[in-house]
């Protein structure tokens, strides 16, 4: 995440010892090295589908007059202790796969940085809680290059004492670890950059400075300190999957000729780590900035996909974009449509996982200025603050169960979801009936019988749901099916568990790849949505 990341100091409670962290131990799920870590990167990376941060917790740092920190900072930045509650609920919503940003140096002593028991035990605890939903964690180092007090620093003059902290951190993360199975991942470090420097989020990547050049030079070396530790603590991290960023883990800093994959010992176990919040002045900025997307912007996430495939993905490297989000603007509608294509984009690819951006800051003050409110769930009431943009996230995650505040995400369950109107209106008889005049369809009219379709409104006075069901009726199975969907009853502006195109007069819906076969009796549930109020009536057909 970018500099403007520290506004959680904003919050910093001002006394240290209310940063007192004071969890009960949650029993969780036995982690004995099952499975072990038999798992390629490009396997796991296709297995993880869809994660999210617990940013602003683990790695809120304090003022460096307290180091080192004899109490957990978790709650330094105003954040609430992670609770498994929390995980739970994230699992529960389809992501399958926890970021767990740690900043460890605050807490370090000696010359050999030694990670205090007590902050190790916490860790473990948290990574525990996701472990015990059979999540994927992503564990890294994040903050230990902040501006306070840089327990690394990418460049020469800094590079034995950064090269002795990567050495001793990992072969103490890694001790601790290692006998956890494949669902555990190590990420070397969180956007290595010169912290101030006037390049430190951007530079040319086909002429670079002699300054990034050197910060490269020293990244592909700290990586490769890092791996050679975690790889030295044996077990299970002698093949497990670790993941390696570029300067400042942006696009440039990993596309830049000198940067380099660590050697490894272990074959097919690298993933590059990658930071992507675009359209940048859509998803992050502060000064200039939208509120909109639209066709206009779209060429940037087009782009950062193409890059990766040239350099990596066609090359079978994998890739977790490990940050990705678009701050609020009090604009949900274009952040859905912003997730519905990026996390649309990214499925064309078996080898890339996304990961979202949560720092629990939610309320823009700033006339939508403010590049820094990526709240997706609230901590302390656990409820979802934008459900929409998790459905358009999860319509392209194949399958993945998903629960928001409570209710089944639509294609996930038999029950429609009840949105928070206290009188939604609700159809008693969900067949549709084409009244007063059916629709004629320009396209051959399916058999009757071979497929039914039913659908219930669902009106909240400034927006919609229409659930719709598919339902194979013969004795024959089902390759594929289309809906079509007339608009003059409805504009859909966003979907999930399907596809959908315009044609002429009507909204062309098909199926996800995993949903398109209907066994006989079968049926499949999917939703569209969209702003104002429409009738109960809508003209629907199945083919």
């Amino acid at each position: 995440m970018h500099n403007t990341k520290l506004k959680g100091i904003k919050r910093a409670l001002s006394v240290i010892l209310s940063a007192l962290v004071i969890v009960s131990a949650i029993p969780a799920k036995n982690v004995q090295a099952a499975g072990g870590t038999n798992k390629t990167a490009t396997e796991v990376v296709s297995d993880m589908t869809v994660g999210w941060n617990i940013g602003n917790s683990l790695d809120s740092f304090a003022q460096s007059y307290m180091y080192p920190c004899t109490t957990s900072m978790e709650t330094y930045w105003g954040n609430p202790a992670t609770t498994k509650a929390l995980i739970d609920e994230v699992a529960k919503a389809g992501f399958n796969t926890i970021r767990v940003p740690v900043s460890w140096g605050q807490y370090t002593t000696g010359s050999n940085y030694q990670i205090p028991d007590f902050f190790m035990k916490r860790v473990k605890e948290v990574v525990d809680y996701a472990i015990a939903n059979d999540m994927y964690v992503i564990l890294n180092s994040h903050h230990d290059i902040n501006d306070q007090k840089c327990f690394y620093v990418p460049n020469n003059a800094n590079k034995s004492r950064s090269e002795a902290y990567f050495k001793s951190i990992w072969t103490q993360i890694g001790n601790e670890f290692k006998n956890y199975d494949y669902h555990l991942v190590f990420e070397t470090m969180n956007e290595p950059r010169l912290v101030g420097h006037s390049e430190e989020w951007w530079f040319p990547r086909n002429n670079p400075s002699n300054d990034i050049k050197e910060a490269v030079a020293c990244i592909n070396d700290y990586n490769q300190v890092a791996l050679n530790a975690i790889r030295s603590t044996g077990g299970n991290n002698a093949t497990r999957c670790v993941m390696v960023p570029g300067y400042d883990a942006s696009i440039e800093g990993c596309m830049t000729d000198t940067f380099k994959m660590p050697t490894d010992t272990a074959s097919n176990r690298l993933i590059l780590s990658v930071h992507a919040y675009i359209p940048y002045y859509f998803a992050l900025a502060s000064d200039t900035y939208t509120t909109r997307f639209d066709d206009s912007n779209k060429g940037d996430i087009d782009s950062f996909f193409n890059d990766l495939n040239s350099k990596f993905l066609s090359k079978n490297v994998p890739v977790v974009v490990g940050e990705t989000s678009a701050t609020n603007r009090n604009n949900t509608s274009d952040r859905v449509r912003w997730a519905d294509y990026y996390w649309g984009t990214a499925a064309k690819y078996s080898n890339v996982a996304m990961v979202l951006w949560d720092n629990n800051y939610y309320q823009n003050n700033s006339a939508g200025s403010d590049g820094e409110c990526h709240m997706y769930i609230d901590r302390s009431t656990l409820q979802w603050k934008d459900p929409a943009i998790i459905s358009a996230i999860m319509k392209h995650v194949d399958g993945t169960p998903a629960t928001i505040n409570g209710s089944q995400i639509p294609g996930t369950d038999p029950e429609p979801i009840v949105e928070p109107d206290p009188e939604p209106i609700v159809e008693p008889d969900p067949i549709v009936e084409p009244d007063p005049e059916p629709v004629v369809e320009p396209d051959p009219t399916p058999v009757a019988g071979d497929l039914g379709v039913t659908y219930t409104v669902n009106n909240w006075g400034s927006g919609y749901q229409v659930l719709i069901k598919v339902k194979n009726d013969s004795a024959s199975r089902v390759n594929s099916w289309t809906v079509k969907v007339n608009k003059n009853d409805v504009k859909i502006d966003s979907s999930w568990c399907v596809n959908v195109d315009e044609q002429g007069g009507y909204y062309v819906i098909t199926p996800m790849s995993w949903n398109s076969v209907l066994e006989p009796g079968a049926s499949v549930e999917f939703g569209i949505q969209g702003a104002g109020s429409i009738g109960n009536s809508v003209g629907i057909t199945v083919q």
